[in-house]
């Protein structure tokens, strides 16, 4: 709860407005920029995804968006992404689960594959 409190305090003032993830639909696009990265992810269904990173040593491939993460905290958010906090994808590689955290986001762009 500390390194919550922590954070939040840190980013005042700095954290981007929010995404939240059950406005996404399949075939919408969501591009999120983070220090390190640029993450494309093409939703499949609900917070499933196809990645897409240049980035080696990334991800890529079908992954789960599990939300935003604060700073080095393993507090999240679920469901929602916002600039200034970590973004946390799961996926499974040789069967076994793993985690990936990115470094802090600067950016988010959605597409919506039809317009509402």
């Amino acid at each position: 709860m500390q390194d919550w409190i922590r954070f939040v305090k840190s980013k005042k003032g700095r954290l981007g407005s929010e995404l939240d993830l059950s406005l996404l639909e399949p075939g919408d696009l969501l591009k999120v920029v983070t220090k390190n990265s640029d993450y494309v992810l093409k939703i499949v269904k609900g917070r499933e995804a196809d990645l897409a990173c240049t980035q080696p040593g990334r991800p890529n491939g079908r992954v789960r968006i599990m939300g935003c993460t604060f700073g080095r905290s393993s507090s999240i958010k679920p469901d929602h992404l916002f600039c200034g906090g970590n973004l946390e994808l799961t996926y499974r590689r040789n069967d076994a689960a793993m985690t990936h955290r990115t470094t802090a986001i600067k950016e988010i762009h959605l597409r919506h594959r039809k317009e509402r």
